[in-house]
């Protein structure tokens, strides 16, 4: 399951960091190359060159910026003064400019700034970048208006060029908006049939499990019904005994399969059931947290102590002691000194006294040396 997972977040982290290097590589590579080279023929036209050439460096701090905002940790505060900021760039270039070199090559701001927008606004709803294409063209506006070229021919190429450039700008992000959705949702699909898998795979192996078990059980009740049609005697100590030893490992094997918090818990209160039927009074006991147990540890914590409970002949008294990576079951009570199946991965003691014998099962997350 984490392999899968894993797997599916690499490759839909691929998709998103191919577009966010496609959406750095295209205004880099056009600032450098174009922009670069207009600032250097116009130097002679620009009415301070020395501010235009603070821009084209400030236009590559930007993007630096919204670069580091894409690869990094999301820096949302950033948004406002990296806008300000590239439209500060448009208004300034556009303002060094002659009124008949707005709109043309040496007012290289206003036409390469979109590209800065899909940087600024890559983690914002397209309506974000399709305010900021908006507030350039105002910028435009308001400065051939100023320049008194607001004439129709010149309306036209600045409709014609907003029109090209908007176009693959608005349809780059929406591009990438849309990778970066499918590349989400792709995650969330392979991680929900790794968990259907996952899940089918426990199931099967729990169910396999369960079945092994009730025909061990089957065999042993098998022998002792047949022991008892050819004439074991039902008064007979050793035969009861074994009879109620099969009892409690049947219903523990019932408690086993229900769907319950604490199986370790619901298979010992089972236990007690059955020597409670008996007449036996049972006390249950649970002290601290219990961490949590697979069926064959629970079952292995269990056993020795249910089977000490099917003994009992008045009375028994059962603690849980449970921290973080130990787990301890301990059963006192009058019941015969018995030996007992040791299970692999507990720790069994027992100890006799008199009428009364006490019996330890521990689980240690640490086995002892």
């Amino acid at each position: 399951m984490a392999v899968i997972e894993s797997t599916a977040m690499l490759v839909a982290r691929r998709y998103v960091r191919g577009t966010a290097i496609a959406a750095l590589a295209i205004p880099i590579c056009w600032h450098l190359l174009y922009d670069g080279t207009m600032t250097v023929l116009g130097w002679s036209v620009y009415r301070w060159p020395w501010v235009v050439a603070v821009c084209w460096v400030a236009y590559l701090a930007i993007g630096v910026t919204g670069a580091l905002d894409i690869f990094g940790r999301a820096r949302p505060h950033l948004f406002w003064p990296l806008t300000a900021a590239a439209l500060s760039v448009v208004a300034i270039v556009l303002a060094m400019c002659p009124p008949e070199e707005i709109l043309r090559s040496y007012d290289w701001a206003w036409g390469a700034i979109g590209w800065l927008g899909v940087i600024i606004c890559w983690r914002r709803p397209i309506s974000h970048l399709v305010g900021f294409l908006l507030a350039n063209t105002a910028i435009v506006v308001i400065g051939l208006a100023i320049g008194d070229q607001l004439d129709r021919i010149t309306l036209a190429r600045l409709g014609m060029v907003l029109i090209g450039s908007s176009a693959l700008q608005l349809g780059f992000a929406f591009t990438a908006g849309g990778v970066r959705t499918i590349a989400a949702s792709v995650t969330r699909s392979a991680i929900a049939r790794a968990e259907v898998a996952d899940r089918r795979a426990v199931a099967e192996a729990v169910h396999a499990a369960r079945v092994a078990r009730y025909e061990d059980i089957r065999d042993d009740i098998r022998g002792l019904l047949t022991e008892l049609a050819d004439g074991a005697d039902p008064g007979d100590p050793l035969v009861q005994q074994r009879c109620r030893a099969g009892a409690a490992r049947l219903r523990r094997l019932l408690a086993e399969t229900d769907d319950v918090p604490d199986p370790l818990l619901h298979g010992l209160r089972a236990g007690a059931d059955v020597a409670e039927r008996r007449g036996v009074e049972v006390s249950l006991v649970r002290v601290g947290t219990l961490p949590d147990l697979s069926v064959e540890t629970c079952r292995a914590l269990s056993e020795a102590p249910i089977e000490a409970l099917s003994n009992a002949a008045t009375w028994a008294r059962v603690t849980v002691v449970g921290s973080g990576d130990e787990v301890v079951v301990s059963v006192i009570g009058d019941m015969p000194d018995a030996p007992i199946a040791h299970r692999p991965g507990v720790e069994i003691t027992a100890h006799t006294e008199g009428e009364r014998r006490w019996i330890e099962a521990r689980w240690s997350l640490q086995p002892a040396a």
